[in-house]
């Protein structure tokens, strides 16, 4: 019997109230199981991704000890934004597969509680900075992303009121979330007034760093049910162009359409069929690349769909109901999990005054490093 998702669970974002990364992953376990009806005694594989404010190596079997659990599988994923698409896709693997039968995915970091921005943005330099040909020049993620801006905008003979445009639209979407870390109004005077950051980005440009994260449970789909509608993973597809952004083929180039042309063939669907999109913005210019990259605008069009409403409520198809990285927020290594948790509460028809009407099929993308590695699943209510 195929899996299914089953159970989800996420957490505020913002500077949480939990003594300890390990105790804000023992919570959103054990909510993901209430919601799928499940105990911690039935999951049998459990999937995390090492969170930077926690010393555990093998993070996944220190959870696992601390839930009292004995799981076959027990593995921590290592693949950036992309971990929670791919903890998710192997997590269905070992189920089709008869390994397991009940499986927990989940992603949490604390970096507000490792002490500051700048502690994680030290750490995270460690990742896409190239130790020979860029580290030494001083080069920081905001710093390479700058360069994809400038190089994007300039390209395109866009203006940087194009990158206010995804930060406007995230904000105003986080509006209606409960969880989001930015939730008070931003219009373009207030974006053009904030200070920049690496030119052209400014502070609304960069995903603010937060405690965050969130878990979702993966079952066999033959038991029995939860009360409520159960999510399928319809396709998932993957792809990776470079490391490091000086090894790049193009400044202005993403690779997310590969991944997702990949996800839409397995899930036998086009773009047009995507009701939701999830698309991973980092930074406002990642948005605009991913998005015409997964063919949800034409190339240097993004900006101007999004000025004009076509990603927002009522739109041809909504872009980040939940606000986005840039206002739902940033945490660090569980970056990418309220993408996830978002398509699968949509799907269910659950997500109060922003739910997406007659939502079927969504679209999550995730993203690694700089513009490095792409994932996006097609998920659709279960039959």
């Amino acid at each position: 019997m195929s899996a299914v998702i089953r159970g989800v669970a996420e957490c505020p974002h913002g500077r949480s109230t939990e003594p300890s990364t390990m105790a804000l992953h023992e919570t959103l376990v054990d909510a993901a199981l209430a919601d799928a009806g499940l105990e911690r005694g039935q999951v049998d594989a459990l999937l995390t991704v090492s969170p930077r404010s926690d010393p555990y190596l093998v993070h996944a079997e220190a959870l696992a000890e601390r839930l009292g659990i004995e799981p076959g599988p027990c593995h921590s994923v290592e693949a950036g934004g992309t971990a929670p698409i791919a903890m998710a896709a192997a997590a269905a693997g070992m189920i089709d597969a008869g390994i397991a039968e009940v499986a927990v995915v989940v992603a949490a970091d604390l970096p507000l509680l490792a002490g500051s921005a700048g502690y994680l943005s030290t750490l995270t330099q460690v990742g896409p900075i190239h130790p020979e040909f860029e580290a030494s020049y001083g080069v920081t993620p905001r710093s390479l992303y700058g360069l994809m801006a400038r190089a994007y905008l300039h390209h395109h003979r866009l203006g940087e009121d194009a990158l206010g445009e995804v930060a406007l639209h995230d904000r105003a979407m986080a509006a209606r979330h409960p969880h989001a870390r930015f939730r008070e109004p931003l219009d373009m005077a207030g974006y053009l007034a904030s200070p920049l950051v690496c030119d052209p980005l400014r502070r609304p440009d960069c995903g603010p760093v937060t405690d965050g994260g969130g878990a979702v449970v993966l079952v066999r789909g033959d038991l029995p049910a939860a009360g409520h509608a159960d999510v399928a993973l319809a396709g998932v597809g993957q792809a990776m162009r470079h490391a490091h952004l000086s090894q790049a083929p193009s400044l202005v180039e993403s690779a997310a359409g590969v991944a997702g042309g990949r996800a839409l063939t397995t899930a036998g669907a086009t773009i047009e069929d995507v009701d939701v999109a999830l698309v991973y913005d980092c930074f406002s210019i990642a948005m605009l690349m991913n998005a015409e990259a997964l063919g949800l605008a034409a190339t240097g069009t993004a900006a101007k769909e999004f000025a004009a409403g076509a990603f927002g409520p009522g739109g041809r198809v909504v872009v980040n109901p939940h606000g986005g990285l840039l206002s739902h927020g940033y945490p660090a290594r569980a970056a990418g999990m309220a993408n996830l948790v978002e398509a699968i509460v949509q799907l269910r028809g659950e997500a109060g005054e922003r739910q997406v009407p007659g939502c079927a099929t969504a679209l999550v993308h995730g993203m690694s490093g700089a513009q490095s590695g792409h994932a996006v699943a097609i998920l659709r209510e279960a039959a």
